[in-house]
């Protein structure tokens, strides 16, 4: 009788994947009055990024109730990494590689991955 579980692939990088990227729209930095913004990471940022993600954040459109934002503009498709990686918010520090919520949006973005490491089914 055959083992009616199936063995999930180990996921031990991010190479060819940034499916958490997908549905972020802009990094999330959060307000300064709030506990958790990211200060160490904003207040090291160049001017110039800053003043990038600051600009898209003003011209930001809310999707449609129910969408997902899509990927984060600084995502790069087609390198599959984060353009300002070293400046990524607490949120994304934080996500852990091979976390069932790692796994779950693999599975939900499983059409646009193209790393054999990442699951497919």
């Amino acid at each position: 009788m055959p083992d009616s579980k199936r063995s999930l692939p180990v996921i031990i990088d991010c190479e060819g994947c940034g499916v958490c990227c997908m549905h972020m729209g802009y990094p999330a930095y959060m307000d300064p009055a709030d506990r958790s913004f990211d200060a160490v990471y904003w207040n090291a940022m160049p001017d110039d990024v800053k003043q990038e993600l600051l600009e898209y954040i003003a011209n930001y459109k809310k999707p449609a109730e129910d969408d997902l934002d899509g990927p984060c503009f600084w995502f790069d498709m087609h390198t599959r990494r984060c353009k300002h990686h070293e400046y990524r918010p607490r949120v994304c520090r934080d996500f852990e590689v091979g976390s069932t919520g790692c796994r779950d949006w693999r599975e939900h973005y499983k059409h646009m991955i193209d790393n054999p490491s990442c699951p497919k089914s």
